[in-house]
């Protein structure tokens, strides 16, 4: 009878010696030269940043407008106004003042809201120093002229500021509670997005650098109407055939957009692109995706927009603007804003999808 052990001489002490030797992984992080980092902004992301910073061994400044905010985290370690179940370290001090906030530091990480960002630097540029990076958190593009944020910064800044944009799937929430995030940052001047990336990242918050300001903007605003149309899936109890097609092309037509605006496909393919989409389009912290269920089941969009901002709103109906400026069809991005701004009945969105013509799939715009 054939012997039914593979091995007719097993070693019992194999798997044992095997395990035995198996080293320690290496973290290869290089060691973090403590700096003065300045956040402004005292809402749940510039919090969660705040203490990303000061876990790293930075000395940590924030701007919150409120005086009584700002007397309150100084007093009790804690910020009444987000994330307020967390206690702060003592290396993170607040100030009512943007100068003494940005006064010696190294980055000023920006965390407003993307609509108030562009006239809040104009109006504290003074306060920030010209020769310190500022690196913004915003996700979004600028409405009112139908830009680009980074645009709309540079024009109310009006000099040569270096400015970074990080972006990546980062709810603020799990970065207080130390679960493992990736994000990346970018900037023009390779060097300063790589001091960034050195100063921030850790085993609990991995920081990548890139060139693309452009694909990293585009990602991080346009995968929030596209999550909007995630969430109306969902909310109409479509399964994950439907999902999984939707958030397949939702990802390329994001990517043929940033290509024809100068950004990089790679981008897209990355957690600025892709990485934020699966988190807004799925995570149950998400306004977009909310919005989306909330609609598919008859509330009225009015009502929402009244209870919480979503951004995705405002952004479908410019993502169509970009979409036309470049000749591109982009059907789901058009049909999420015809769904928001009332041209288009959701219930018809199946057949204005799904009865298109017939064509190569290599060959879609």
């Amino acid at each position: 009878n054939p012997n039914p052990n593979p091995n007719p001489n097993p070693n019992p002490n194999t798997h044992t010696a095997t395990m035995s030797t198996i080293a320690e992984p290496t973290n290869h992080l290089p060691e973090v030269e403590s700096a003065n980092i300045a956040v402004l902004g005292g809402g749940a992301f510039g919090t969660a940043m705040a203490i990303i910073a000061a876990r790293n061994g930075h000395a940590v400044t924030v701007y919150a407008r409120d005086t009584a905010q700002a007397a309150a985290i100084n007093e009790t370690h804690r910020n009444p106004k987000a994330l307020s179940d967390y206690e702060l370290p003592e290396s993170i001090r607040a100030t009512s003042s943007v100068a003494e906030a940005c006064a010696g530091a190294a980055v000023i990480i920006h965390a407003l809201p993307a609509q108030k960002t562009p006239d809040f630097l104009a109006a504290n540029k003074d306060a920030i120093p010209a020769d310190v990076p500022v690196c913004i958190t915003s996700k979004g593009l600028y409405l009112p002229t139908k830009a680009l944020l980074g645009d709309a910064i540079a024009e109310a800044m009006g000099r040569d500021q270096c400015v970074a944009y990080l972006s990546g799937p980062s709810f603020a929430k799990e970065m207080m509670t130390q679960q493992p995030t990736a994000v990346v940052v970018a900037c023009t001047e390779l060097d300063k997005a790589e001091r960034i990336q050195r100063l921030l990242s850790s085993l609990w918050f991995r920081v990548y650098s890139t060139t693309d300001v452009v694909g990293v903007q585009l990602g991080g605003a346009l995968k929030n109407p596209l999550a909007i149309g995630a969430g109306m899936i969902e909310g109409r109890g479509l399964g994950i055939n439907t999902m999984a097609a939707y958030v397949t092309k939702a990802q390329l037509e994001l990517q043929k957009l940033t290509i024809a605006m100068g950004g990089e496909p790679a981008t897209v393919s990355g957690l600025s692109g892709v990485g934020d989409l699966m988190l807004t389009a799925f995570g149950s912290l998400s306004r977009n995706r909310t919005t989306g269920v909330r609609l598919a089941k008859g509330d009225r969009l009015e009502d929402i927009c009244k209870e919480m901002t979503v951004e995705g709103v405002p952004t479908a109906a410019v993502a169509v603007h970009f979409a036309d400026q470049h000749g591109l069809e982009l059907p789901l991005f058009r049909a999420v804003a015809g769904i928001l701004d009332g041209t288009l009945p959701i219930e018809h969105a199946h057949v204005a999808l799904m009865g298109r013509p017939l064509r190569d799939e290599r060959n879609v715009r």
